[in-house]
């Protein structure tokens, strides 16, 4: 009876290996998109370059396969990439901003780091060394979002930005500032000034959109200002910081201040510099600035002027549909910013609340 050969099991192995002229070993393999990638670096013998593939090889079957390739360019480089998408889904004022941000906190850290170096080590390095203020939380919210679309798009394996509760500790609140202080700090203000001042107080104005008035922009004989465009920094006409426009009428300060200006008619500007050019923000700033100085206030800002009354249309019970227009918000956490509070009021509100509180127990007790 014939005897069968055994013949040894055949079976492809996963990629391959060869020995360079230093002596070394390159490993290669078909990628699962088709491609022939080359493993990073060479191995000192045949059996630890097999082992490499052999590792690729189980995470393809597992589906953990990553291509690292990506993950070698640099953060700026990849940021180049990201912003020319980000400029498709965002508003250009915001696009300008996320740049600036990448240019004065971002670069500065990460900028020549590749993909894969940036760790979440890093960025809580980061995170700790920046001053507990309000731009931190906004930089690092832009810089969580890169990375999440550098997750999605193949340039790193996880997202590094694991910061816990990145929105607490971002500094002491802002102080409240009333009408009374307002009006102490306008005395000592150029009385040239006085009437840009009100008017940024009666229609709640960013100062970008105050310089950027025009005389067209108000009708002398209804009250009503039109806000459609801001002036930035460095001087040129955008949008509004959200995009939005708006028609209100101004407070009565505003149209009583308007009233007893110079009345200017057309394109011209509302209100004009010392030189009769357009009113220049650093120059309102400073003289601001210098009169809330010689008060004896401090932390008193021009933007406040617009929480103080933004909160009082609050405090009057205006919808919130009106108090969203007359600020210019898209959203009611914008709103909800400007609704401080003080003691006075929680006064009134603890005397009202235990009022109810007497007249719901006198009440109970006359039944019985």
């Amino acid at each position: 009876m014939a005897v069968q050969k055994s013949s040894k099991s055949k079976f492809k192995l996963f990629g391959t290996v060869r020995q360079l002229p230093s002596g070394r070993y390159q490993a290669r393999y078909t990628s699962p998109a088709g491609e022939q990638l080359t493993v990073r670096g060479t191995f000192p013998d045949q059996i630890t370059a097999r082992n490499r593939l052999h590792e690729i090889e189980v995470d393809i079957r597992r589906g953990d396969y990553w291509d690292n390739r990506k993950a070698r360019i640099t953060f700026r480089e990849f940021m180049k990439k990201y912003m020319e998408f980000r400029a498709t889904q965002v508003r250009e004022t915001e696009r300008r901003n996320n740049e600036s941000y990448l240019k004065v906190h971002l670069n500065p850290a990460f900028g020549n780091l590749r993909m894969d170096q940036i760790t979440s080590e890093k960025v809580d390095a980061w995170w700790s060394s920046q001053p507990p203020r309000e731009i931190r939380r906004v930089c690092y919210g832009f810089l969580r979002h890169a990375m999440k679309y550098a997750l999605r798009w193949g340039y790193i394996r996880t997202n590094p930005c694991m910061v816990e509760e990145p929105s607490k500790a971002v500094g002491p609140a802002r102080p409240t500032w009333s009408v009374e202080q307002f009006y102490e700090v306008l005395e000592k203000v150029p009385a040239h000034l006085h009437a840009p001042l009100h008017v940024m107080f009666a229609g709640h104005l960013r100062l970008g959109e105050l310089i950027a008035l025009n005389a067209d922009d108000y009708d002398y004989e209804t009250g009503e200002l039109t806000v459609t465009k801001q002036k930035n920094s460095l001087g040129q006409t955008t949008e509004t910081k959200t995009g939005l426009s708006k028609t209100i009428v101004l407070l009565d300060n505003g149209i009583e201040a308007l009233a007893a200006a110079p009345r200017r008619i057309g394109a011209t500007p509302l209100f004009a510099g010392e030189r009769g050019e357009r009113l220049n923000r650093i120059t309102l700033r400073k003289r601001w600035n210098a009169a809330v100085a010689e008060t004896g206030y401090e932390n008193f800002h021009l933007h406040d002027l617009r929480h103080i009354g933004l909160s009082l249309v609050a405090a009057s019970n205006a919808p919130l549909k009106d108090l969203m227009e007359r600020g210019g918000h898209r959203s009611i956490g914008g709103v909800m910013r400007y609704q401080h509070t003080d003691k006075q009021r929680h006064k009134k509100l603890a005397r009202k609340v235990s009022k109810a509180l007497r007249d719901q127990h006198t009440s109970k007790t006359s039944d019985k």
